[in-house]
């Protein structure tokens, strides 16, 4: 606890730099009683003993813990006042656009780049710190979406009972991380689990206010949505376009993740179906799409024991860093979901190469 400035907020600013800490605690100290750590354990001590701490700067890059981990596990403590404190990303020119959105998807508040001004580091310090921030724009949305798998039994047998009387549709999606075992094999176990929190915090960002969604195993989530079998296959489309464009990184090149979808439409009139039932045709319609073995394939319960498998193309996928991959051989390196973007793309090239020799 600190023993100066009672009527002053406290923030904590943690970075590998002495001149930064030091940078900031002089832009700060004015209007908030200053803690400085140089690396994100240190500053998980000082989070972890002090209650009166309002906001978090962190740097990405350090030694130890570095911010992300420190992000990650403020994000993930069991204590509310510390889960849902902000935590302001400090970023420098050499963190990758990859990392800032892995970070913006575990949870980060916000981002302030380096150098910084007084004014914007104030400006940050006090909108973040004020009494007046409901409680509400601190909590993890994801807290409110997910429920655990016997919660979400509990609440789809409520949801299949009064659409049996009401007739309003809902739908089970199930969705799996299909590769998850080619991805083990390149990071460590932290680095899984942090692609676990930044697909969970995806998920919960697109959900709508009554839907809500679980962990099944490891590499497996399942969602309830209220919607009829056409609308569904439009929101699991636009889902999956969603967690596509979540990108992350390992030593530089992007990590190929494949996301395999499955989905099973509740039929209201059948008052025979039960929860369950509707659940295990959404798991099959997952095992359609990943016996496809490709992740741009969503599948869906069109009718009681029809598979309908439809192709999601991303068209504004960033080709680049798979282009690369194919200059340098890497065959194996390219994102399965972008190959037919990068076929059309390059038989584009081709004819064009053609015609010039012709000419």
């Amino acid at each position: 606890m600190s023993s100066q400035g009672d009527n002053k907020n406290e923030i904590l600013v943690v970075d590998d730099s002495a001149t930064i800490l030091a940078t900031a605690k002089k832009m700060l100290q004015e209007e908030f009683v200053v803690h400085t750590a140089k690396d994100g354990g240190e500053a998980w001590n000082v989070i972890s003993e002090n209650e009166n701490v309002k906001v978090v700067f962190s740097d990405l890059q350090m030694p130890v813990m570095n911010g992300m981990q420190l992000l990650l596990k403020i994000r993930e403590s069991d204590e509310q006042r510390i889960s849902s404190l902000p935590v302001i990303m400090v970023t420098g020119q050499s963190d990758s656009p990859g990392g800032k959105r892995a970070v913006f998807d575990i949870g980060a508040t916000d981002f302030i780049g380096k150098p910084f001004d007084a004014m914007d580091l104030l400006s940050r310090a006090r909108s973040n710190s004020s009494p007046h921030r409901r409680a509400e724009d601190h909590a993890d949305r994801s807290q409110q979406v997910f429920v655990t798998p016997s919660g979400f039994q509990n609440m789809g047998r409520e949801a299949l009972a009064v659409s049996q009387e009401t007739k309003e549709e809902f739908s089970v999606v199930q969705i799996e991380i299909a590769n998850i075992e080619e991805i083990k094999k390149e990071i460590d176990s932290k680095s899984v689990r942090q692609i676990i929190v930044s697909l969970v915090k995806r998920i919960s960002s697109v959900l709508r206010e009554r839907d809500i969604a679980t962990r099944i195993g490891e590499n497996k989530f399942a969602v309830l949505l209220y919607a009829d079998a056409h609308n569904t296959k439009l929101a699991v489309e636009r889902l999956c376009e969603c967690l596509k464009k979540l990108v992350f990184e390992i030593n530089g090149r992007t990590l190929r993740k494949e996301l395999v979808f499955g989905y099973s439409s509740a039929d209201c009139d059948n008052k025979k179906l039960n929860f369950v039932d509707i659940c295990k045709q959404a798991d099959m319609a997952l095992k359609e799409a990943r016996e496809i073995r490709l992740g741009n394939k969503v599948a869906g319960y069109s009718q009681p024991g029809k598979v309908e498998v439809s192709k999601v193309v991303d068209e504004e996928a960033d080709l680049w860093p798979d282009l690369t991959h194919i200059i340098d051989g890497d065959f194996h390196l390219v994102d399965s979901m972008h190959e037919d973007a990068l076929i059309k793309h390059m038989e584009a090239y081709i004819k064009y190469v053609r015609k010039k020799l012709v000419v």
